[in-house]
């Protein structure tokens, strides 16, 4: 194999599954003819974990540690480790770390970056000691979730960009996609395919299409896809914790609040940040068990040391696991926890399948026309998700001899394959936009302008509105630019009307702009031509530009502006 890497054309590439809780990297090996993970620090999944501490040899600068040790070291060290760095990415907060009594602070795609850099120099260590490759990746195929903003695809290229990867061969891909690649290459039939997506931070349904090919090509499509990008594993995670957390109000006699830093209730915040990250870390684990075994224990002693000593010593049941209803907030903003509020696993699960109805609508497909259910995420593996799946469509989901938590990352590695070697046959993934894109106009109407399941090619998609915007008012020099995806294109259409209603289900508002220096003439004689961009990474540019002598132009990249 080592000599391969002399012939490939682009370089070597790493696939990326960088997820909320855990991340995963793999490679095409050429020389077995398959996608294989590496394993990073002894093991598979690696924890999306980073702790700052200082430097033994200077003082004014800091080391760093990743991984399971960075986990681990968040019980003791709660205030120098950074967790779930990915659902703050395409946030404008900073994040603050203090280290020896000294706050730092970072951009989320800062932290995000240090993370991907350590998987890029351990995956490179194991190509050069392992396989016997020279050099280094040079660049990599990151996932991202279906219902990602443009934003955070954003962030999350800059990310890998300050890993060390080359700006011209970072690649997006859709998670679900690269999932469903990961279960194509072994399926030689023509079939539909339903990717249900459970990660730690987000939830994806996602529809394709796989139409089998001459040797071993088959194509992929994405039909549709709806999501939740605030539901994840880490919620169910929540319902533990809130478990565990009524327990020791009831040891605590309601007097402490671990959430509150500022209370007056004998605890340090230090004390108190130990005691989430435990709380966290005991839930996390009782899920795991609880996917197994009918009953576990939890068991912190001492919980706590001050003003006295709690230990908590309780037994959860699976019924009881099923059964609560999350009824204290844990830290959430409010609005996030109003989401919350009152839930149980039951209710979160069936938020997946009102999404995976809404996917089903928009591909105009029953479920009956699914001929596979293909799980992927961590959180898919509870068992209470095999149950729905296996109601919802009369199946069983679809075992792949791949885990679910590996599948997105050696998909991607796939991807890596086409990219690094064009010429080698493979799956064939069929880039489209997923939902209609357009603009807001008169009487918050929505114009199309990009249609649904538009193939994208190689250079990218250009379509410019077939209708000129014409000024509504008198002498006006400016006009809003807003622009709108329809998730639900058959839906969110006013009583007797064809044309969709902006404020309607389904419009999802992406960005918006003023367009401002348009000659002032009479209305309706000034004229604006809007053209839309669409990359093979779904990401969106709009140009919009005044028709007469002297007119504007306004360039809005989705990615920048998204509110």
């Amino acid at each position: 194999m080592g000599t391969l890497g002399l012939d490939m054309e682009r370089g070597l590439f790493l696939g990326i599954d960088f997820g909320t809780t855990n991340s995963v990297v793999s490679l095409y090996n050429f020389a077995e003819g398959e996608a294989v993970t590496i394993p990073i620090d002894g093991g598979n999944i690696f924890p999306t974990a980073i702790q700052f501490e200082s430097d033994p040899d200077d003082d004014t600068k800091l080391s760093r540690v990743f991984g399971v040790q960075a986990k681990e070291a968040a019980v003791i060290y709660p205030l120098s480790t950074v967790l779930s760095v990915k659902r703050r990415l395409a946030n404008e907060e900073s994040i603050r770390v203090t280290v020896d009594e000294r706050e730092y602070t970072f951009s989320p795609e800062e932290v995000a970056g240090e993370i991907i850099a350590y998987l890029k120099a351990k995956a490179d260590e194991y190509v050069q000691e392992e396989l016997n490759i020279a050099g280094e990746f040079s660049g990599c195929v990151i996932t991202v979730p279906a219902n990602s903003t443009d934003k955070q695809k954003k962030m999350t290229k800059l990310a890998a960009m300050k890993a060390g990867f080359e700006e011209n061969s970072v690649f997006l891909r859709l998670e679900p996609a690269a999932a469903a690649i990961s279960y194509a290459v072994n399926e030689s039939a023509d079939k539909k395919v339903l990717v249900y997506d459970f990660g730690g931070g987000t939830f994806d349904a996602c529809i394709l299409e796989i139409k089998s090919g001459e040797a071993g090509e088959p194509t992929i499509s994405i039909l549709s896809t709806y999501g939740d990008n605030r539901l994840g594993g880490n919620d169910i995670d929540k319902i533990i914790m809130d478990m565990i957390y009524e327990e020791f109000k009831k040891l605590a006699g309601d007097e402490i609040d671990l959430f509150d830093e500022h209370a007056d209730d004998g605890v340090s915040k230090r004390q108190k940040k130990v005691a989430i990250v435990r709380l966290m870390q005991a839930a996390t684990q009782a899920k795991e068990r609880l996917s197994q075994a009918k009953t576990t224990k939890v068991v912190l002693a001492p919980f706590i040391q001050e003003p006295r000593i709690i230990n908590i010593n309780m037994e959860i049941s699976r019924e009881d696991f099923v059964a609560h209803r999350r009824v204290n907030p844990l830290g959430d903003p409010q609005e996030y926890y109003e989401k919350f509020r009152d839930k149980n696993l039951e209710d979160l699960l069936q938020v997946t399948m009102e999404c995976v109805d809404r996917c089903l609508e928009a591909a105009e497909l029953a479920p009956a026309d699914i001929d596979e259910v293909f799980l992927v995420g961590g959180s898919s593996s509870l068992l209470q998700v095999g149950e729905k799946i296996t109601e919802k469509f009369g199946k069983e989901p679809f075992r792949s001899r791949i885990s679910p938590a590996l599948s997105i990352s050696q998909g991607a590695a796939h991807y890596c394959n086409m990219i690094m070697m064009p010429t080698v046959k493979g799956p064939v993934m069929q880039e489209r936009t997923v939902h209609p894109l357009g603009l807001e106009i008169a009487g918050r109407r929505f114009m199309e302008i990009v249609g649904g399941g538009v193939d994208i090619p190689a250079g990218g998609l250009v379509v410019e509105a077939a209708e000129l915007l014409t000024t509504n008012f008198d002498n006006v020099s400016s006009m809003a630019i807003v622009v709108y995806e329809n998730t639900l294109p058959q839906s969110g259409k006013a009583k007797g009307d064809t044309t969709p209603l902006v404020h309607m289900e389904g419009m999802k508002r992406l960005a918006g702009t003023s367009l401002r220096g348009i000659p002032q003439r009479p209305k309706g004689l000034e004229k604006v031509k809007v053209i839309f961009s669409v990359g093979q990474d779904n990401m969106l540019h709009v140009t919009a530009k005044s028709t007469g002598d002297g007119g504007a132009v306004t360039e809005l990249a989705v990615d920048e502006l998204y509110s």
